[in-house]
């Protein structure tokens, strides 16, 4: 997806069996470190928790992998993704911390991502696919 500055990032979304959509993004190639984004914002939606509390409660050990994907700040979505990581530490961020399930991170901040057209899958499907 192209930012409104220009510049380019990937972005994942990812659907856990029940349907729990969550979200990730890269402003490199790293299409992992983006997945592994959706997959903790969708646990964290799944567990009704904030992604911060959820990992520094019961995953603290996950924090420092996706501290090493985390790219450094600049960009809002930047800045929120490292908030959460900063708060699941027990560092105090700079902007009030939510009780949002899920990573707190406004997506709306960039026109694009709300035109982004999902690939549906089937509802019908009952089998597993990884």
């Amino acid at each position: 997806m192209r930012l409104a500055n220009g510049e380019e990032v990937l972005v994942v979304r990812v659907l856990t069996r029940d349907r729990v959509a969550g979200f990730g993004f890269t402003f490199s190639e790293d299409v992992a470190a983006a997945r592994a984004m959706a997959c903790w914002d969708a646990a964290a939606k799944s567990a009704a928790l904030p992604l911060w509390r959820l990992l520094r409660e019961r995953h603290p050990d996950a924090v420092p992998e996706l501290d090493r994907h985390a790219a450094s700040a600049g960009h809002p979505w930047r800045d929120a993704w490292r908030a959460e990581l900063d708060a699941a530490r027990g560092i105090e961020a700079p902007r009030p911390r939510t009780d949002t399930p899920g990573a707190n991170i406004d997506w709306t901040l960039e026109p694009g991502f709300m035109k982004l057209h999902w690939i549906e899958t089937e509802s019908n499907r009952k089998e597993h696919h990884g």
